[in-house]
């Protein structure tokens, strides 16, 4: 028998049983008021069934929002503050010392940089990637409440549970702190080192950290903060910029570090670009540079022959 055959019968069946009762009720009547009671009926089951699902939706997301912060305060993650996600600059890395339903308590434990994200606006945390559910995340976005300057302690913050969770690339090199300025030494010169006419080996530089340059003195209290295999980090006083000093600027660095086996200041010479300058401190700037090449110095000519990466 037929799906249809069967639900003719199993209605007529239906209306046969109800004028058993309600003889004077027309079988037409009794037909459009089944299908409107089972069209009701089915109507309250979807509202009911999308209730619970954006309720069952709403506890996961709150859960997930807690509760990462939870499991990041209880394995003593380190979390890195990002000023700008885009160029990966941290302003400063923390650690969670609390969690409330709407709040992230956290503890400053390294400052890289100024933290300038204001209050009310989001900023972007990294950590170490981690699972969750069916796949990896290792920053989460959420809004500043209380921030090292206008809080309460100088070393602590305040941000509100996530908003958002992602997994995004971080920089291939990793940056160390610079913390004794006295194992390394800066030479830079704006200018681009495969055209310019500059002889650096000579010229005295236009920006030095540690090292003698044609400004003397002002530039004493210039500090490398960080540097990797990728690039350098400079906190760089006001008054000794260059005008032509700027973001996309191409720039010669002579680099000297401490060579502990040897008991001496090994050089190295990078071709580079100035890819961000910030406020940093009152009357400093923190300049980001990134090394596109580097030099070989020749023994015989003395010239410097440049090659990119």
């Amino acid at each position: 028998m037929s799906i249809d055959n069967i639900i003719t019968e199993s209605g007529q069946a239906a209306t046969q049983f109800i004028q058993q009762y309600l003889p004077d009720v027309p079988a037409e009547a009794i037909r459009f008021g089944g299908a409107a009671f089972l069209a009701a009926t089915a109507l309250l089951l979807l509202i009911f069934a999308l209730r619970m699902l954006k309720s069952g939706k709403s506890a996961t997301t709150h859960s997930k929002r807690v509760n990462i912060p939870r499991a990041l305060q209880r394995d003593g993650v380190v979390i890195d503050l990002l000023n700008s996600p885009a160029d990966d600059e941290i302003a400063a890395r923390c650690v969670i010392t609390s969690v409330s339903a709407g709040k992230i308590h956290c503890e400053l434990i390294e400052r890289l940089d100024v933290i300038r994200t204001q209050e009310g606006a989001e900023t972007t945390c990294v950590f170490a990637p981690m699972k969750i559910e069916n796949s990896k995340i290792n920053s989460f976005t959420a809004k500043l409440v209380e921030s090292d300057k206008t809080g309460r302690k100088t070393d602590r913050i305040i941000l509100s549970v996530p908003t958002d969770y992602d997994m995004i690339p971080r920089r291939k090199h990793t940056r160390k702190k610079v913390a004794d300025q006295q194992f390394i030494r800066v030479k830079l010169w704006v200018a681009d080192p495969r055209t310019s006419d500059i002889c650096f080996e000579d010229a005295a530089p236009h920006i030095s950290v540690n090292s003698l340059s044609s400004k003397g003195p002002s530039q004493s209290a210039n500090a490398v903060v960080n540097i990797s295999n990728g690039g350098l980090g400079l906190s760089i006083v006001n008054r000794v910029l260059p005008e032509t000093c700027a973001v996309g600027a191409k720039v010669a660095i002579n680099l000297f570090m401490f060579n502990f086996k040897e008991k001496s200041f090994k050089p190295y010479w990078y071709s580079a670009e100035v890819r961000s300058m910030n406020e940093g401190r009152p009357g400093y700037t923190r300049m980001g540079i990134e090394f596109d090449g580097f030099g070989d110095v020749c023994k015989k000519t003395g010239t410097i022959k440049w090659t990119k990466f």
